[in-house]
This record gives structure tokens, sequence and C-alpha cells, in this order.
């Protein structure tokens, strides 16, 4: 009789923990996003295809939120060579630039992938964030510190679709950070 209670309770433990709830976000639904966040920064200037630096990554932290990152060049520099170990002065000028032209419409990249992770990630509560890291490559022989090495942004999902349907700027309820 002791055997047969101890093998229903194992059961049922193991019954109990089949039916836990899952998490609002599946890994495919990030995957798929992460898809739409590389094609968006690739499409700020589709000249330049190598401009995104690998593919960006996410994930969904339950009762948190969800995260991607992503690393990109905002203009390629000057190249070095054993022949050609010191950049010219007037190629960093160009390249900071170029790079400071840029940086705006990173930033309108960003917001616009920012509103569509909060619209296309329906399964997420409107309590959680929805939060998105771009670094920027810099190298050492750059000039200027105007520009940022990495833009954060993240709002709580419920608040930004909220003031998406009340037609506020997404600067003011989208928080960006710059380091």
């Amino acid at each position: 009789m002791t055997r047969l209670f101890a093998v229903a309770l194992c059961f049922a433990a193991a019954l109990a923990a089949g039916t836990r709830e899952r998490p609002k976000i599946t890994r495919i639904d990030v995957s798929n996003m992460e898809k739409v966040v590389n094609g968006q920064l690739q499409s700020m200037f589709p000249d330049e295809p190598w401009i995104v630096l690998g593919f960006a990554r996410g994930f969904y932290v339950e009762g948190v939120g969800v995260v991607f990152s992503a690393d990109i060049s905002l203009a390629n520099g000057p190249a070095l060579t054993p022949f050609s170990p010191n950049p010219r002065q007037d190629l960093l000028i160009a390249q900071h630039e170029k790079k400071q032209k840029r940086l705006p419409v990173l930033r309108e990249t960003m917001f616009a992938i920012v509103r569509n992770l909060s619209n296309f990630m329906v399964a997420m509560p409107q309590d959680e964030q929805v939060v998105l890291a771009v670094s920027l490559m810099r190298s050492p022989w750059e000039i200027g510190n105007d520009i940022p090495a990495q833009i954060v942004m993240h709002v709580q999902r419920g608040k930004l679709l909220e003031a998406m349907a009340k037609g506020a700027a997404l600067n003011t309820t989208v928080k960006a950070e710059e380091y």
C-alpha cells in the first residue's frame, strides 16, 4: 500500500511539473525578431551591407522582458597596413564626419525597432521591458569622443503601446542612454 501511495505521489508530482505555465515568448518568437532587427539595421544604409557586424542576439527573461543586442560600424575607416601604420588625418576626419551624419539615422532606426518589437511581441505581458542595445565599433586611432560606444533604448511595453495609441512621440516614452 505504501509503495502504491509513493508511485501515485510521484505520478502526481510529474503531472504537476508538466502543467507549469510555459514562457510567454518562445525562442522561435525571439529568433524571428532577431531577423527583423538585422533587416532594419542593414536597411539603414543599403549601399553598405557590411555595417552590421554579425547577427543581432536576443533573449527573453520571463518577468523582465526581451533584450536584443547588435554590433555595427557606422563608417569604415582607413585600412592600416605594415607599410601604412598611421592613417592620414584627412581620412580620419572624413570617417568621423560620416559617423556624425549617420548617428541620427541610427537613433531613428532604433526607435522604430523598439516600436516594432513592442507591436510584434503580442504574447509578452505589457509590464515587461523591451530593450535594444547597439554597440558601435570604434578603432583606437579614431578622432573625437562625441560618438558613443553604445546606445541602449528601453521601455515598458504597455507604456509604449499606450503612447503610440495616443500619437505621442517615441522619444518621450522610450528611454535612450548613450555610453
